[in-house]
């Protein structure tokens, strides 16, 4: 678990560190540790679906060369973590593991202020830790938060048919039995950038088991469970930090219409449109990056 998965396409950074921690409840999780330096402050990348750390090694990179230290965990059930206790709760477990690796693993090897930067669902544990006040980021800044999966009337049909399906037992079914279409370049919906797509196609085929190709029922019965949570009229008042959601303006993965209900719930959480993007801002072209990254290091900057 503690190594890394090395193709051509994507050299591993200079210095860069994989490791492991305990959960609370025992599971290991993969990490890894980018540091810069001379850095003052850390950033800790939470992927999102079916995502894990490698695919972010530029990512870390681009924030090493704006003088941040880098912290990344493989989610559990995700990349090469391991997988115990299964769905029931999984997000709820995802927001307490964030909050572990933030207190342990991170502030032991990089003490001082951090900020947390997200992709996808990776906002969503986020912001349920977030929104119950708590402090241990400066700030934070999701990059297409995966708020809601679909339209309204949408989510009420596949949560009916994803509760009915985990309460007769089969969480563990895949919605659809088809590849995933992250693998496949032409239509693709979550880049526009052949390069950077074809990079975690390497990498997907270099660990399978890396990278799951389908959600579950039991995935979905949770996320729906845990996104409406997050739109409950008086889920924010506890929040203390600030939040910035940048949404893509050509979003086709989740509800990106979503974002600005969220936005709208306090007074802490703006939203900003990176026009024309896929949901894969960060994978994106260098253009869709540029003004990304633009508006990431305004919202850090202001910290100070």
């Amino acid at each position: 678990m503690t190594r890394f998965i090395s193709v051509a396409s994507n050299p591993t950074p200079a210095d860069a560190e994989a490791g492991e921690f305990a959960a609370a409840d025992g599971a290991r999780l993969r990490t890894a540790f980018f540091p810069s330096p001379d850095a003052r402050d850390t950033v800790i990348v939470a992927p999102g679906w079916s995502e894990f750390i490698e695919k972010y090694f530029e990512v870390a990179d681009d924030l090493r060369g704006r003088g941040f230290n880098v912290a990344i965990m493989d989610w559990r059930g995700q990349g090469l973590s391991d997988f115990p206790k299964g769905w029931p709760g999984y997000f709820d477990r995802l927001a307490g593991d964030l909050k572990a690796f933030r207190e342990g693993p991170v502030a032991a090897r990089f003490p001082g202020r951090c900020f947390l930067l997200t992709h996808s669902m990776g906002g969503l544990p986020a912001l349920l830790l977030l929104g119950q006040g708590y402090e241990g980021f400066d700030r934070a800044v999701l990059c297409a938060p995966m708020t809601r999966l679909f339209p309204p009337a949408q989510n009420v049909l596949l949560g009916a048919a994803a509760s009915a399906a985990a309460a007769l037992g089969a969480g563990n079914a895949p919605v659809s039995r088809k590849n995933d279409d992250a693998r496949l370049f032409e239509g693709n919906m979550f880049t526009t950038d052949r390069t950077r797509h074809g990079r975690f196609r390497d990498l997907q085929e270099a660990e399978p088991a890396a990278a799951r190709t389908s959600p579950t029922f039991g995935w979905v019965n949770e996320a729906m469970r845990a996104t409406k949570l997050i739109h409950a009229a008086d889920f924010f008042d506890p929040l203390k930090i600030p939040i910035r959601i940048i949404s893509a303006g050509d979003e086709r993965r989740i509800d990106g219409a979503d974002h600005a209900a969220i936005a709208a719930q306090s007074p802490l959480i703006d939203q900003i449109i990176v026009e024309e993007a896929l949901h894969e801002i960060m994978m994106e072209r260098d253009e869709y990056r540029d003004a990304f990254w633009e508006k990431v290091d305004d919202f850090f900057e202001a910290a100070a």
